[in-house]
């Protein structure tokens, strides 16, 4: 009883083991509600039991501390059970979104060598050709066979320091391999304890895990809420920037604690009856990309939750600063705040020498947050984890590439990037890993990727340079298919131009500023959706018609096939909310925009919208119109022959 009287935050000691603390608040409360997964509800004891067993299955397997385990699984609780499995088993985990192209999975597979592989059963079958690596799937880490009288369920943490590695993080890499981070257990119980005692949660709360795995927030969805006795309410996969879907989640799972990238907390707001509140949510933590003070204001005029903006890349744990968005209608800057607890920040200018407050300079983290480096990557670790013993004698620090200005009261503001990697909808790309994939595609000599626009309308253009032999006709699709088949939804650009050369500044260089006005031009000149106004005629007659012809309107594209996938044509989530908006007004009907995302064929999609149709009409949200954004035109889709499709996240 009296340990119950400490707050949470004080037992949160970064000195110990996240596998350690979660046993610790486990066998204190084991009725408590763990997870929430549909209509599943896992209690603390239940979870302990199953996580014990996998990591016993594992050490049974020869896994132990210094081993890496790879985790590829649908949102679910057996990803959770695989992720917690390997850390109480001794070993790191890095966790790999199945959407994701498979031979990029592949590639990340064959760099950092994991001693097994938890896998959903589905997936088995990707595997077969990984050599050396043990492959189970939840069933069988789940039982392995062993029965009643299966392997040791020893109660406590493998021996280990808070020094070992606990997590690795791929993220895109600028020379177009992946990097990762390797993150220890010290520097996410830091985070997870800074977290908790800026944002207290207990019993009472849930939060909703639906951040895709390669991004590092999703340790904060998973780790925190089990961490402070609170339950984790689980998306469903595939459905991370359904709005109606997270809506639900909040309203009907007494959702208190909510992360979302900007552009998704942008789609939420838009997507949503303007008239609707969640003020069942008590915090609101967004961040991922520049946080518009237009956007504060509209989400504190629909809630009464508090809105944190935080900042830090995967380098530093989730994150290293924090601001509390104040309830003001003057608003008109967004600040990344001040450091969290247990971190160190550092502006300096080009020749490393602190600048003074209000200059803009370089960003650099330093604390206990900081990653150990890159796995398998020292010569880039010891370019971008540097010592400078002037100003940090005892640690290192990070050198974020971000530049920053610090206000008088300590507040530091976003300025930008001192390099070439940029964030598309909350994802931190390399446009350098994106060059290097196109130079892959045969007939490709040069290319050049920029990204132009801003916020949610923020795109990327590819523009490439045919060889002596190459078909320039054909050029852009082929392009297209090669970025498809390597590279995440995300990082596929939204057109494809070939030029004959690429432009160059009087220096020499390549112009990106140029490219970049040429994409913002062409994206400005790509039709906008047909007004959603005035019913359809005789389009609730045919409707595969009509659904072609808004899908040509918001995606800027002269035609699309039965079989073409939305997704692969260059649709998002914005552009999900533009179709769907359009259909709701010319066909006086109620359409979910889960109806898009679950059947992204227009085949499949027109087969879904004739079962609505025929069905009742409930009361159908309203979207203004004005509200749509921007539309950019696309390249023509090419055909592809591999794996899942892939789509934003």
């Amino acid at each position: 009883m009296q340990s119950a009287a400490v707050p949470p935050e004080r037992r949160i000691d970064p000195e110990r083991r996240i596998d350690e603390l979660l046993l610790e608040g486990w066998d204190r409360h084991p009725e408590h509600a763990a997870l929430v997964s549909g209509d599943t509800v896992v209690t603390t004891g239940e979870l302990r039991d199953r996580v014990l067993l996998a990591a016993a299955v594992l050490r049974a397997r020869g896994v132990g501390p210094g081993d890496l385990v790879a985790i590829y699984h649908e949102r679910s609780v057996a990803f959770v059970v695989a992720l917690l499995g390997a850390v109480f088993a001794g070993a790191a985990h890095a966790a790999f979104d199945v959407r994701e192209p498979l031979p990029r999975t592949l590639a990340a597979l064959e760099d950092c060598a994991p001693r097994a592989v938890l896998a959903g059963a589905a997936f088995r079958s990707r595997f077969t050709e990984v050599p050396d690596v043990l492959v189970l799937t939840d069933e069988e880490y789940a039982g392995d066979g062993f029965g009643e009288h299966g392997p040791e369920r020893d109660p406590l943490p493998v021996a280990g320091t808070a020094d070992d590695p606990a997590v690795v993080l791929y993220t895109s890499g600028s020379t177009g391999r992946p990097k990762a981070s390797l993150i220890s257990h010290r520097a996410l119980v830091s985070r997870l304890r800074a977290l908790q005692g800026s944002h207290r949660m207990d019993e009472r709360d849930r939060m909703i895990h639906h951040t895709a795995c390669t991004f590092d927030m999703y340790l904060s969805e998973v780790y925190w809420p089990l961490l402070a006795g609170a339950a984790v309410v689980l998306a469903e996969p595939g459905r991370q920037r359904d709005a109606d879907h997270l809506a639900e989640l909040i309203r009907d799972r007494g959702v208190t604690t909510f992360y979302c990238v900007v552009s998704l907390l942008e789609l939420f707001l838009l997507a949503r009856d303007p008239a609707e509140r969640y003020d069942g949510l008590r915090q609101v933590l967004t961040g991922g990309e520049p946080l518009p003070p237009e956007l504060v204001k509209r989400f504190h005029a629909r809630s009464t939750a508090t809105l944190t903006n935080l900042y830090g890349p995967s380098e530093c744990t989730i994150h290293c600063t924090a601001w509390v968005c104040p309830r003001d209608p003057d608003l008109d800057t967004v600040l990344i705040g001040t450091a969290v607890a247990d971190t160190v920040l550092w502006i300096l200018d080009g020749a490393g020498v602190p600048v003074p407050d209000g200059e803009p300079g370089e960003l650099y983290i330093g604390g206990a947050g900081l990653a150990l480096g890159y796995l398998n990557r020292p010569e880039l670790t010891a370019e971008r984890f540097v010592t400078l013993p002037d100003l940090e004698p005892n640690g290192r620090l990070y050198r974020s590439g971000d530049l920053v200005s610090a206000r008088p009261d300590g507040a530091l503001e976003f300025l930008g990037r001192v390099d070439r990697q940029v964030k598309i909808r909350g994802v931190r790309l390399e446009l350098g890993e994106i060059e290097a994939t196109a130079l892959r595609c045969p007939g490709v000599l040069r290319a050049a990727v920029v990204a132009h626009g801003s916020g949610s309308a923020k795109r990327l253009a590819a523009y490439v340079v045919p060889g002596d032999d190459g078909a320039t006709e054909d050029l852009p699709a082929a392009v297209r298919e090669t970025l498809r088949t390597w590279l995440p939804h995300s990082m596929v650009p939204a057109t494809v131009e070939v030029l004959d050369d690429l432009p160059l500044t009087a220096n020499g260089k390549l112009d990106r500023l140029l490219l970049a006005e040429w994409a913002a031009k062409r994206s400005a000149e790509a039709p906008g959706p047909h007004p959603a106004n005035g019913a359809a005629g005789g389009a609730a007659a045919d409707p595969e018609a009509l659904v072609s012809r808004v899908w040509c309107e918001v995606l800027g594209v002269a035609e699309v096939g039965p079989d073409e996938d939305f997704f692969d044509l260059g649709g998002d989530s914005f552009k999900v909310v533009a179709v769907v908006e359009a259909l709701r007004e010319r066909l006086d009907a109620d359409i979910p925009l889960a109806a898009l995302l679950t059947e992204p064929t227009l085949a499949e999609f027109t087969a879904e919208l004739r079962r609505i149709l025929d069905g009742p009409t409930p009361t159908r949200p309203w979207i203004p119109s004005a509200c749509l954004g921007p539309v950019v035109k696309m390249a023509p889709r090419a055909r592809r022959d591999f794996g899942d499709r892939t789509r934003a996240g």
